[in-house]
């Protein structure tokens, strides 16, 4: 039972509060491709290449990947060094021509987050220190991110890379011939006789002793006459512009890439047919979102397409995508911590119940029904404390400080108010018509705010929430006066507590209903959609329910705490009497003085008790009294007592506090 009750604290925690524990939320994967567009970034410090081992963090060891201009790149090391380590030669020589350029700001223009899937354009801007200008390069990229934040795929594409290089490379070549010490009448030439002189200051400084390509300069040089210049969008293949660009990550790992700058290329400048790079099947699995892939499903839909030879989509696709079609308000859904709120609530009220019995004599005294009550007081005391400080947590949204966090702290202040209400309703069989209906009307309030804050992505119903939840939040002295009543605490004392409750409740509920309605009319008073007529149309109706029970509450109260002080009639003691006539009386002792007064309900739900209505309830005989100090006193006579239960339920008088 133990192990059972930490899995339910357990999953209210991580589950409600923290989120899924299988899963990224849309954001953590949005903010990976954030990361992943910051690596492109050099470093800050003196030492480029050592910070580029911090950056492999984002890769997983296994990850596939493919680069339009470059063709397919697997592993970790191997893509980042080439997605970051492009632009190393730049960054540690603005001054020399290169091509390439170096990234120093860039702007996400589009995502889309489905599952773990990431499609976002990124916009970079390429500076050209010797030419004092910069130049935007938009980047296209699918990923896929696992649970561990790591990208386990990609597929980027340089859009418009070839009309960029045909517009910035002219710009560079006469800085190219100058370097040189050539003229510049033909910018080909120049190019060219630029791309084998750097590869080959590289290859021969870099790659020496077992990775040595060339046994010189001269030789090397010799050999790059005879290669083509490449295109700058085809940099995969045996050219010149494959051997530049792999140039600046020899000092990263000479071994791996000594063998690119080589007469033969290695296995990354190699020339390539178009038909069997563009059908070959590189990734694992597709980028076909919202396919929701993960360690369980990948054998049964990894392999799904769209294509022309299906005629219809897989049900499996469906399937796949299933959970982001599970709202609040798909009848079909239903969330299974909510069985955790229950159980949680169940073992506390058990707990409590257990605590009062062992440790206070008043309260063993008190019928069961009455027992409950108590037991629902603290309960209530306790975690509408915890969901008051929970809606406090997203006060600064009134500032237009916005945070996901925060929302999620409001929305579980609510969810713990609803179940709670909904476990106090199926606790408690005795509860008066007006307490229902503020019981209801909480509940429905609260269902219909989560709901359109996720139908229409609004923060500030947000807001609405925290005003509105004051009605349930912030009840905590009203029952902790009617729970000293219930325990005979010092009748001064209680009396103090409840007369100042209720003029606390009635104020701050006002407060409540009435700011509730001016934010509507300031921030949500339209009508785009029909969501928003459903909304404006309840939020009146609601509020304006609560506030009319509420009223009748804070008057209960009140008259409850005025009429504890008023002196009860002194019956003769006796000394014959029993545990169990004890207890009843003393209930009776209440309904007397709930009668006093002048309350005409009070005397009205009296007689309504003594008419019959509960008749099968009522008894006579000789009883004896336990007063509100707690002395017994005797009195003999024929005296009409109801049920504890009914008592319970007049004393109190419910809405407001509850009996």
């Amino acid at each position: 039972m133990v192990r059972f009750a930490s899995f339910g604290l357990g999953c209210l925690v991580s589950s409600m509060l923290l989120g899924s524990v299988s899963a990224l939320s849309s954001f953590e994967y949005l903010q990976v491709t954030k990361d992943f567009a910051d690596a492109f970034m050099p470093s800050t410090g003196s030492d480029l290449v050592a910070s580029l081992e911090s950056k492999k963090a984002l890769f997983a060891e296994d990850v596939v990947g493919t680069v339009d201009i470059a063709g397919d790149i697997n592993g970790r090391d191997f893509s980042t060094d080439f997605l970051f380590g492009l632009f190393l030669g730049a960054a540690q020589n603005p001054k020399v021509p290169s091509p390439i350029g170096l990234p120093i700001s860039y702007n996400v223009t589009a995502a889309v987050v489905e599952h773990n899937t990431v499609s976002a354009g990124i916009k970079f801007e390429l500076s050209y220190p010797i030419l004092n200008q910069t130049f935007p390069i938009e980047l296209e990229a699918f990923l896929t991110i696992d649970d561990n934040k790591q990208i386990t795929q990609y597929d980027l594409i340089f859009r418009r890379w070839a009309w960029a290089t045909d517009t910035i490379i002219p710009l560079l070549t006469p800085y190219m011939a100058e370097m040189l010490g050539m003229a510049d009448t033909n910018s080909t030439v120049t190019l060219h006789q630029f791309l084998a002189y750097a590869s080959c200051q590289q290859v021969m400084t870099y790659c020496n002793g077992t990775n040595a390509q060339y046994e010189s300069t001269l030789e090397c040089m010799s050999t790059a006459q005879t290669l083509s210049t490449g295109e700058f969008y085809r940099v995969g293949e045996n050219n010149l512009a494959c051997r530049a660009v792999h140039a600046p990550m020899l000092q990263l790992s000479p071994e791996t890439y000594c063998p690119a700058l080589g007469a033969g290329g290695g296995s990354f400048c190699t020339d390539r047919d178009y038909t069997q790079t563009v059908r070959g099947d590189h990734f694992t699995q597709g980028f076909l979102a919202p396919k929701y892939v993960t360690p369980e499903n990948q054998k049964i839909v990894k392999d799904i397409w769209a294509s022309s030879e299906d005629q219809t989509l897989s049900p499996l696709l469906e399937i796949s995508m299933s959970s982001q079609d599970a709202h609040s308000w798909e009848p079909t859904f239903y969330a299974t911590c909510t069985f955790a709120y229950f159980i949680f609530y169940y073992f506390f009220a058990k707990v409590t119940d257990f605590m009062f019995k062992r440790f206070n004599k008043a309260y063993k005294e008190l019928p069961r029904e009455l027992q409950k009550n108590v037991t629902m007081y603290l309960m209530t005391i306790v975690f509408t404390a915890v969901a008051l400080a929970l809606q406090l947590v997203g006060s600064p949204g009134f500032h237009g400080e916005w945070h996901y966090w925060e929302i999620r702290c409001v929305r579980l202040a609510g969810v713990l108010t609803v179940a709670l209400y909904i476990f106090e309703l199926v606790f408690r069989f005795n509860m008066r018509l007006p307490l229902v209906a503020h019981h209801v009307l909480t509940i429905f309030a609260i269902s219909l705010g989560v709901t359109t804050l996720e139908y229409t992505q609004n923060p500030c119903y947000m807001l609405s929430g925290i005003v509105w939840l004051f009605q349930a939040t912030t009840e905590q002295p009203t029952f902790v006066g009617l729970m000293g009543y219930r325990l005979k605490w010092r009748k001064e004392t209680v009396a103090w507590i409840l007369k100042i409750s209720s003029i606390q409740t009635f104020v701050f509920k006002a407060a409540s209903a009435v700011a509730l309605l001016v934010y509507w009319g300031l921030h949500q008073n339209y009508t785009y959609r029909s969501m928003d007529i459903v909304w404006t149309a309840f939020v009146w109706i609601i509020a304006i329910g609560l506030f009319l029970t509420q009223i009748w509450g804070s008057y209960v109260t009140y008259i409850i705490g005025v009429r504890i002080l008023r002196k009860r009639p002194v019956a003769p003691e006796r000394t014959d009497s029993s545990a169990s006539s004890d207890t009843q009386v003393s209930e009776l002792t209440d309904l007397s003085d709930a009668e006093k007064g002048p309350d005409r309900q009070l005397e009205k739900d009296s007689q309504f008790v003594q008419g019959g209505k509960y008749g099968d309830n009522l008894s006579v005989g000789n009883l004896t009294t336990l007063s509100y100090d707690g002395r017994q006193r005797g009195y003999q006579g024929s005296v009409v007592t109801a049920s504890s239960s009914m008592a319970s339920m007049i004393v109190d008088h419910q809405y407001g506090p509850r009996p």
